[in-house]
């Protein structure tokens, strides 16, 4: 080899390696710190190189570390902050400090079959994080939303353990049949959300209007609940942990008589109501000169309350393990949750286990594929629920002082005296245990078709299993009694759609359809065994281990079973979204649903509705409005909803069984039930008016909705009597209308915004007017209540009216009781004077009364019940009886305050309602004489400022007073009328304001410092306190204003606000910790 070629070699070889150093100093390593408003670091920011795939996530730190280009941009993003881009240049380290997105008009919310941006959400739709519903530690999310949304309203049932919770979306429009909205779970219907830990829970938007509801037509009429559960996320493998453990006081009981005051009101009674009861009654307690003369004795004696003994403090745990992360292609998601929560009443609980797996796996360009698993497993333990606050009623004296084995001295209400008859040893009598099973699959499948068009199948599978066992010892029916109840049902969906967003419109048109076909099936089977008579010794165990070795000469033995009608839906959807320069929306939706739930003429419905919008702040005139005014948005809509969750045999002939005798042989013969088919049956429908105003100022330090609405339910499915020769007694009947007006406001306000501390406020106001438009005048449209029983006045004491709303309470204007002064006094009679009413068939007081002399025909006398006379008639009677009580509220909310201190965080919420009347049954109860059957039971403490018409004399003994000046002597304080009737009278004065302020949740939290955990390898630790039901201001009598004991109704109407024999809520103290690993 030549110089000069050894030459060339040499300087090319320079070249070349000049060449890689020029090309190595363009790629650089760039590091940096990614911090948010308040200089805290953030975690798994994403860090990308804009038009590439070169990318990282920021460590716990908030660090990052990033190999670029020096002519590269770098973007910064993450899920509620606005992205920032910056050119990487010369720069070797770049910190960026991001600002969160609080317009949040990017936010996704979840609407039917889809998500949207807020920014272009024309519907009425509240939305709730998951991470609010987790701060309010419940086994019931439910409850968690009281107060949280505007237009729905949450009761609870009462303090047991897993009580219902009644949910309404703007009011509910139907009377007869469910007014609960449709609950759909990550695309699936589901019959709750009770069995879905909040922890689980990314979010719950609740679609209100027909705009947002009409998608699901027949099932949408009553509003819908989507919740979104959480799911994979791109980045590191995260774990989280998070455990409570709540302690709940003892509740607070109902004030009752004392030992003295029950001796004398059982004697004084006893004695009016006749024959021997009042000397029986002496003897049991050692009262008159007779026996002993000790009643006074009675005013030391200990006063044992049982509510004490059933009642106690409990608690509860609540642990929740989850697991998630992935990558471009992978996302998974795991989790399993365990609740066990005590009962504050002895022998009650509940338990849940839940499993849920989740998983996204993209498998090429163009398709991937989610997955959903998910299993539940709830149990109850509790029955005899009435014997909770009822408790009291056991007699309070322990040691009688006078003949104790004398019980038979309270004749029917021997059952309150009689040892081992005491309410500890009645529950303990009966059990009642109650496990469910559910387990949940989904599968679906997405497909790019092309740009622009997606198809998507989604394939869900659920099986549900429910063993109830319930035993009876034979405390009380003197023989035991072994009931087992099984259940078990499937349901399947199967639903496809198709979405188009069409191109090449330009920049300032968006044009998107969505069409889709949905197929429900779902089907549910009973059998249930009943046996008596065990032999001794058998424990509930040995019973359902043998449970046909009954006694069958008792003729309890009952066995049956109950093939489930199968409920089919088919369905065909679609809606279209139009935008123009992002200002004005436009939003179709159009549903079919055919159900086999009605009559072949009226399977079929269908349901359209539209929805525009105007995004004001957006328009050209609005710019110079731009640094105060973030967002102003005018919403309108109309449309159409449909209500199919109904029994699919209303529309049906029922016929039952009956064994005669035929030639002196057994028969079954068929014949016919109490209801009448109806082939002409059809959909509930509810028309829905809707129009609404989103604002947010000033950055959205100032943000909310407010909306104004008009729903009708029209052919309301009520029962109609029918000639009773065609063997029927009602057919249910399209016969009526109601509607719902209201007023929504949601409002949320920044108050302090700074590094170290900020606080906010939320509210949410809710004014809703029900009223029954129209009703056919034969409807049978009134039901009663089961206090008091046959004996009750007047029968029907929840009524519908037209013109009025839902929930009426019918009773009798009270008027206080018959004093001296309402009579003229004259040789020892009593006669009324002019323009006092009489009383007549509404009140049955004992034969001691006769003791008062009354004119010729007139039964009232002093002390006696006095009530209104509305009908003008001079005589109060069962005519008079009229509505004394509007049970639902026309104003609720709720309000909270949130924020933090450098690492502390707290909270402060509240729920409010304002008006509606409360059904105080256990008042009016203590008040009824209930001749025998209650005779030696205890009262509320109202009974001894009850008026009196019994004393002691000198010698101990007692006798009916009757002459004035000694009555009003004996009733300088008396506030309620003597309580001897012995019928139970529905009345005014314990028909009570409903209204109340309640605080929540009361929660203080504090994060460890990043320092700290990182040591420890966790990510983060935060250690919090929550107290619940803290304080409720109201004037309510008895426990809490927010009750509802039947709250499935009775004979299919609806009693709302029945408070009678209720189980109490408590007050909780919660310790916490969430840990993120």
């Amino acid at each position: 080899m030549n110089r000069k070629t050894l030459a060339r070699k040499a300087i090319a070889s320079l070249f070349m390696s000049m060449l890689c150093l020029l090309s190595y100093a363009q790629t650089r390593q760039v590091t940096g710190l990614v911090t948010d408003a308040n200089g805290e670091p953030m975690i798994g920011v994403n860090v990308t190189v804009v038009g590439t795939t070169n990318g990282t996530i920021t460590d716990i730190d908030g660090n990052y570390s990033l190999s670029v280009a020096s002519n590269a941009k770098l973007q910064f993003s993450f899920i509620g902050y606005l992205s920032k881009t910056v050119e990487v240049g010369t720069q070797k380290q770049i910190n960026v400090k991001l600002v969160e997105d609080a317009k949040n008009l990017d936010e996704v919310v979840v609407i039917g079959y889809g998500t949207v941006k807020r920014r272009d959400l024309t519907g009425a739709v509240a939305s709730v994080s998951g991470e609010k519903l987790a701060a309010n530690p419940v086994s019931n999310v439910a409850q968690a939303l009281q107060g949280q949304l505007p237009g729905v309203s949450v009761t609870s049932q009462d303090g047991r353990p897993g009580a219902t919770m009644s949910i309404r979306v703007r009011g509910g429009g139907s009377i007869t049949q469910s007014n609960d909205p449709l609950f759909i779970v990550d695309g699936v219907q589901v019959s709750g959300i009770d069995d879905i830990p909040a922890d689980n829970i990314e979010s719950i938007d609740v679609l209100k209007d027909a705009a947002s509801t009409a998608i699901y037509g027949a099932r949408g009429a009553n509003g819908v609940i989507l919740v979104t559960t959480k799911a994979g996320k791109e980045g590191k493998v995260s774990v989280n942990y998070n455990m409570y453990y709540q302690m709940k006081e003892k509740p607070e009981t109902l004030d009752v008589l004392n030992a003295y005051d029950y001796v004398y009101s059982t004697w004084a009674y006893g004695t009016a109501y006749g024959g021997t009861y009042g000397d029986n009654i002496a003897k049991y307690f050692g009262l008159g000169s007779k026996y002993g003369n000790h009643l006074n004795e009675y005013k030391g004696v200990a006063s044992h309350n049982y509510v004490n003994d059933i009642m106690r403090s409990a608690a509860a745990w609540n642990h929740d393990l989850s697991l998630s992360g992935g990558n471009d292609k992978t996302k998974y998601y795991a989790s399993v949750n365990y609740t066990d929560e005590e009962g504050a009443r002895i022998n009650t609980g509940f338990s849940r286990w839940s499993g849920s797996f989740k998983i996204d796996q993209k498998i090429n360009k163009s398709l991937s594929f989610d997955a959903d698993l998910r299993y539940t497993e709830t149990e109850y333990l509790g029955t005899k629920y009435d014997v909770s606050t009822s408790a009291y009623k056991y007699r309070p004296v322990d040691n009688p002082l006078g003949d104790a084995e004398l019980t038979t001295a309270f004749g029917n209400g021997s059952s309150y005296v009689e040892l081992g008859r005491d309410p500890v040893s009645v529950i303990n009598n009966y059990d009642n245990n109650s496990k469910m099973q559910r387990i949940r699959a989904k599968g679906g499948l997405t497909w790019n078709v092309i740009k622009g068009l997606t198809a998507k199948s989604e394939l869900s599978l659920s099986r549900h299993w429910q063993e109830t066992k319930k035993w009876d010892g034979g405390l009380e029916a003197g023989y035991n009694t072994a009931e087992l109840t099984n259940k078990n049902g499937y349901a399947i969906r199967w639903a496809t759609t198709l979405n188009y967003e069409v191109q090449g419109l330009g920049a300032d048109n968006n044009l998107s359809f969505m069409v889709g076909n949905e197929v429900l099936s779902s089907k549910t089977n009973e059998s249930y065994i009943s046996g008596s008579g065990y032999p001794d010794g058998f424990t509930k165990e040995d019973a359902f281990g043998m449970i046909n070795m009954t006694t069958p000469s008792l003729g309890k033995d009952e066995f049956g079973s109950t093939i489930g009608t199968p409920n089919h839906t088919q369905s065909w959807f679609g809606r279209g979204n139009y935008s123009y320069k992002g200002r004005y929306l436009l939003t179709a939706t159009f549903r079919a649903d055919g159900s086999s739930k009605f009559a072949p003429n009226h399977h079929w419905g269908y349901f359209p509705a539209a929805a525009v919008a105007w995004r004001i702040s957006d328009e050209p005139f609005m710019e110079a409005q731009k640094e105060w005014l973030d967002n102003l948005k005018l919403r309108a809509s109309y449309g159409s909803t449909g209500a199919d969750n109904i029994d699919a045999l209303l529309w049906k002939e029922t016929w039952t069984t009956e064994l005669i005798k035929v030639d002196g042989e057994s028969v079954t013969i068929y014949k016919p039930g109490s209801m009448k088919g109806n082939p002409d049956l059809k959909w509930e429908t509810t028309i829905s008016r809707n129009i609404g105003l989103d604002f947010g100022f000033f950055n959205s330090r100032i943000r909310g909705s407010l909306d104004f609405y008009w729903n009708t339910t029209k052919d309301l499915l009520m029962k109609v009597p029918v000639d009773s020769s065609t063997g029927y007694s009602y057919q249910f009947q399209n016969v009526g209308q109601t509607s719902n007006k209201g007023i929504e406001l949601a409002l949320g306000t920044d108050l302090v915004r700074s590094k170290d501390f900020n606080l906010s406020m939320n509210l949410t106001y809710n004014f809703n007017k029900n009223n029954i438009d129209d009703l056919d005048e034969n409807t049978l449209a009134d039901t009663n209540t089961g206090w008091g029983s046959s004996m009750r006045l007047p029968q029907y004491d929840y009524i519908i009216r037209k013109g009025q709303p839902v929930g009426l309470i019918q009773g009798f204007k009270s008027d206080g009781f018959y004093t001296v002064d309402d009579f003229d006094y004259a040789n020892g009679v009593y006669t009324l004077k002019q323009g006092v009413p009489d009383i007549k068939n509404v009140v049955n007081y004992p034969t001691g009364m006769s003791g008062f002399k009354r004119a010729d025909g007139q039964l009232a006398f002093p002390g006696m019940l006095k009530l209104k006379d509305v009908d003008g008639s001079e005589t109060v009677d069962l005519g008079d009886a009229t509505v004394i009580g509007k049970t639902l509220p026309e104003h609720t909310g709720g309000f909270n305050f949130t924020g933090n201190y450098r690492n502390f965080d707290f909270s402060l919420g509240f729920t409010y309602q304002i008006g509606g009347d409360v059904y105080n049954a256990n008042a009016m109860h203590s008040m009824m004489g209930d001749k025998d059957n209650a005779l030696g039971a205890n009262r509320l403490n109202i009974v001894k400022d009850c008026y009196k018409v019994y004393d002691v004399d000198s010698n101990g003994d007692l006798f009916l007073v009757t002459e004035p000046n000694a009555l009003n002597a004996l009733n300088q304080n008396a506030k309620y009328a003597l309580n001897y009737s012995e019928y139970g009278i529905t009345v005014s004065e314990f028909v009570e304001d409903a209204s109340y302020l309640r605080l929540q949740t009361l929660t203080l939290g504090y994060t460890l410092p990043k320092n700290w955990t990182k040591k420890a390898g966790m990510q983060r630790v935060r250690l919090y306190f929550t107290g619940s039901n803290l304080f409720c201001l109201t004037g309510y009598s008895g426990l809490d204003p927010d009750v509802n004991t039947d709250t499935d109704g009775v004979n299919g109407f609806p009693t709302p606000n029945y408070d009678y024999q209720a189980y109490p809520k408590t007050r909780s103290y919660t310790f916490g910790v969430n840990v993120s690993f």
